[in-house]
């Protein structure tokens, strides 16, 4: 995927103070500020154009996402499953990373939804067989090689096609790596000590994305993190579990002296459905850190995983996109507060027909 000016300007929804608009953009290219844009030739004319590993440049001139002065660890989880977990973390990734903020995306679910995600295919075409596709999935090498020292961190660090933003992938041998932190001394600190302190030489966020199942491995990740994303389906079943997993959080964090923020973020709200909106509201008024925006359901946000893209990159000023965006923002800043004179504004809530 190329990018026009216009669509730049869209996907950071350069709503700033003092104001910036595609003029700017172009002003910034010819002082050399920003890279230059390649000229392609189409049916019937030419177009200029900027190519996905530029933009990082041009998104930590004029985004909304500052680059944090120390490496900063997140972790998305939530004991739930198909809350939009792992889309949020794709949608935090890539947007961090167009930010020109180096990201390192660890997934820690065996199912691969992160891994996959990222568009990570392990190799395997369709024109293989089932042999031939388990052994090209096998050498893919991620954190269980790493413990059992047969490859190097750099060796299991995978890049994308943006240059700020890499991953490593999850692999069927994460039950094993479990398994056997078990029989570690300081077992919940193995991923901290062994894997995030080494990376922070190299990256500026680690994100974690969990399964739901609160096993050893997702110990680990929260003792890492300093700032935890929970989504908050708004169902009614998500709703009954929200207290349960409220008193497990909060003793996990006093038994192991951990102070990682709490940020929760309601997903699958409907404005058409009755429960969906009273459900959202009761999370906005009652829960410590709620965001007072959400995740809604889309076709967008469906296509844009799809496509192994963030919404505000598939759909620029779309709602769904500005909606996701504030929600970055929103997270962001809890552990990495704006330090420039230049601020952003946001629409207000009533203007971007939330639900």
């Amino acid at each position: 995927m190329n990018y026009s000016a216009s669509k730049i300007c869209k996907i950071f929804s350069l709503d700033t103070s003092p104001p910036f608009n595609k003029e700017d953009l172009l002003q910034a290219e010819r002082t050399g500020n920003i890279p230059k844009q390649s000229l392609i030739s189409l049916k019937k004319r030419s177009q200029k154009i900027w190519s996905p590993e530029q933009l990082p440049a041009i998104g930590e001139k004029f985004g909304f996402m500052e680059k944090p002065k120390h490496t900063k660890v997140m972790t998305t989880f939530v004991t739930k499953g198909g809350v939009l977990k792992t889309s949020l973390t794709l949608n935090f990734a890539r947007m961090a990373a167009l930010h020109n903020i180096n990201t390192c995306v660890i997934g820690l679910d065996m199912q691969g939804d992160i891994t996959s995600g990222l568009g990570y295919n392990y190799e395997v075409s369709d024109q293989m067989n089932m042999e031939e596709a388990l052994i090209k999935i096998q050498q893919t090498k991620g954190l269980m090689g790493f413990y059992k020292k047969n490859c190097e961190l750099e060796d299991i660090i995978i890049p994308t096609e943006l240059p700020t933003l890499s991953f490593i992938p999850e692999t069927p041998e994460l039950v094993a790596l479990n398994q056997a932190l078990n029989h570690k001394n300081k077992r919940e600190y193995w991923l901290a000590d062994e894997v995030v302190e080494p990376l922070k030489e190299q990256f500026d966020l680690i994100l974690f994305d969990c399964s739901p199942n609160w096993n050893l491995l997702i110990t680990n990740a929260l003792v890492a993190c300093e700032s935890l994303l929970i989504p908050l389906e708004c169902k009614i079943n998500n709703f009954r579990n929200l207290k349960m997993f409220q008193s497990f959080l909060e003793e996990f964090k006093s038994e192991m002296n951990l102070t990682f923020s709490n940020h929760y973020i309601p997903t699958r709200a409907s404005s058409k459905r009755k429960l969906s909106r009273e459900i959202l509201h009761w999370y906005q008024e009652n829960v410590s850190g709620c965001s007072q925006y959400s995740v809604r359901e889309s076709l967008q946000g469906e296509e844009a995983s799809a496509l192994y893209l963030s919404i505000p990159e598939y759909a620029p000023l779309s709602p769904s996109a500005t909606e996701m965006n504030l929600i970055i923002d929103e997270a962001w800043q809890t552990i990495c507060p704006r330090q420039k004179t230049r601020k952003k504004k946001w629409p207000q809530k009533n203007n971007i027909r939330l639900v």
